[in-house]
Parts: structure tokens; sequence; C-alpha cells
């Protein structure tokens, strides 16, 4: 067997090594918010576990090029549906080709998890049916755009300024030079545009 196919075997068995362990950290995360007591730390452990089973994932989109991020999300749609499986609310995703580099794909997946976990969990009353759709776009500057639109109720900007999960959006956007946009009314979409 030459030497690149070796290299290659290798790097596909720690790929999958890595995969198979954070998603074990992320069942232990889930296990251990089952046996809390406190709501708001069942809250806060459930969001540690999605956050690292959706970094797992992307270890099954590695390639040369760099991750295949367009199939980490056609993954992700049904899974991060699942975890509100109490809505009756459909996860679309309709975006072009984009490899993106390893430091990169781990930001953009957490935003990602975010802007839809947040569309899911927030942008319905009761349980009201609704579309949440991921774009993944090239914009006329050659830079990308991710947007996260829902049809649901829109909120209030004022209140969402206290809420952790945009402002680690916004955190973590700038890692990638990007620029974070949201447009809460009638809907709500978030638009980031950014860098590779």
């Amino acid at each position: 067997m030459s030497d690149d196919n070796t290299d290659a075997r290798a790097a596909s068995e720690m790929r999958h090594r890595m995969a198979n362990t954070f998603q074990l950290m992320s069942a232990l995360g889930r296990m251990r918010s089952q046996r809390s007591g406190e709501p708001e730390a069942r809250r806060q452990l459930l969001w540690m576990a999605d956050a690292i089973g959706s970094l797992g994932a992307l270890e099954r989109h590695r390639t040369p090029e760099g991750v295949d991020f367009t199939s980490y999300l056609v993954e992700m749609a049904p899974v991060w549906r699942r975890r509100h499986a109490g809505r009756q609310t459909e996860v679309r995703v309709s975006a072009i080709p984009v490899f993106a580099p390893d430091t990169a794909a781990s930001t953009l997946a957490l935003i990602a998890q975010e802007l839809v976990g947040n569309a899911l969990a927030h942008g319905y009353l009761g349980d009201r049916p609704g579309m949440v759709e991921i774009s993944l776009t090239q914009a006329a500057d050659g830079r990308h755009e991710l947007t996260v639109t829902d049809d649901g109720q829109g909120f209030d900007p004022e209140r969402a300024r206290e809420r952790f999960g945009l402002w680690f959006v916004r955190s973590l956007a700038a890692q990638v030079r990007g620029e974070f946009v949201l447009t809460p009314a009638p809907s709500c979409t978030a638009r980031l545009t950014f860098s590779l």
C-alpha cells in the first residue's frame, strides 16, 4: 500500500474516532441534563450537549479541500428539527457548495445551530406549524451569506439584546470577519455575511 493511501486511511480513522468522541460527550451531557432537578441547569446542559454534537458532526464532512459545510447543513437540518420535536416546523436547506477551513467551519456550525435553535424555540407560539429556511449563497462581493429565516411571530429586538444566544452569535461572527444583521419582524431573518 502506498504512503498516500496509508495516510488517507489514518486520517479517516482519526476523523471517525473524533466524531465518536464528540458524540459520546454529547450523549453524556444529555444524560446528565436528565438528572438535573433545576430547569435552568437542564437547559444549559442540553445547550452544551447540542453544541458538542454539532461540532462532532463536522468530522464526517472533512475533505482535502476543507469541511464540506453544505453537506453538514443538509445533515443537521433534520437533527435540529428533531431536537424540537414538539414543534410542527420544517427545516429546509438551500445552499451552494461551500468548503470552509477547519476553524471557520467550527464557528459557522455553532452560529447555524444557535440561529436555527432560536427560530425553532422562540419563533412559534403553541404548536403552530411553520418553516425555518437555511440558505447559503455567495454575495456579489465574493463573500458568503448564511441566512436563517422563519415565518414565525417575530420578536422585540430590545428584549433580544438580553439573550445569550444572539450575543454569542455576534461574538462568533467576528471570528469569520462577518457582519451579522437581524431583521426581527414581521417574521425573523438572521443573516451572516462572512469571508473564507
